[in-house]
């Protein structure tokens, strides 16, 4: 049954029907793709050309907490972005009542100008907000604190602002229920060899906002970067063994 409602979708939304060889991996645009990291809780992975690095996928996850989805930023634009939220309505019958936006960079909310459009609540705290507003940016409608936990039909979703970082308004969140903590841009995958982009990065702040958040979410068994792949808590010891 879930086979034919995949099916069913991809036709739905116009996107071409490709199903990875991963029983959890579902392909659903070139530049779109869904990952399973548990029941409840997938990785939406999207790519696009931004030079001078070349092609960079970002990373985002989808929360299904039972009556309602919640995004964890949005892919790179407003295109991919539609493509995600119709399809994971349509296949999971439920309505996306959230996007919950990491930092004001393009990987995280490029397609916030469509969420606005189609009046889904989206979150961030104050610092993006201002930026957005500064920069003429689509502006998250609603204002978090800086340590808050929202609650989506019984389920928790927990936001922490350790401190300035890759940018000076880099949040992290954890689904305690499912023990994945998304680090956002502040934490690099195992591949990385490097910081990153660095253009409005804290550097000596950084490691330390990094330690404050290992401390905080000590229970974490999954750890997803804002680009690359998901690992464990060696993720964020890797970023401050980068970062020193």
């Amino acid at each position: 049954m879930k086979r034919i409602a995949l099916l069913f979708c991809m036709a739905a939304v116009s996107v071409p029907v490709v199903f990875a060889e991963a029983a959890d991996r579902i392909d659903i645009a070139d530049d779109l793709y869904l990952e399973a990291l548990s029941e409840n809780v997938w990785r939406h992975v999207s790519t696009m050309e931004v030079p001078p690095w070349g092609m960079v996928s970002a990373n985002g996850l989808v929360y299904l907490t039972g009556d309602c989805l919640v995004l964890f930023d949005t892919p790179w634009n407003d295109r991919q972005t539609r493509t995600l939220v119709e399809w994971l309505e349509c296949f999971h019958g439920v309505p996306v009542e959230a996007v919950i936006v990491g930092h004001h960079h393009e990987d995280n909310m490029g397609g916030l100008g469509w969420i606005l459009q189609k009046g889904i609540p989206s979150y961030a705290i104050g610092e993006t907000r201002k930026i957005c507003r500064e920069r003429g940016l689509p502006v998250p409608a609603r204002e978090m604190k800086h340590r808050e936990t929202l609650r989506f039909s019984e389920k928790d979703v927990e936001i922490f602002f350790p401190g300035e970082g890759h940018t000076s308004d880099s949040i992290a969140l954890y689904l305690p229920d499912e023990k994945i903590l998304f680090g956002g841009c502040s934490v690099k995958a195992m591949e990385n060899r490097g910081p990153g982009n660095t253009a409005e990065a804290n550097l000596d702040e950084w490691p330390r906002s990094l330690e404050r958040l290992r401390d905080a979410f000590p229970d974490a068994r999954i750890v997803v970067p804002g680009h690359g792949e998901p690992g464990d808590m060696r993720l964020i010891d890797h970023t401050i063994s980068l970062l020193r």
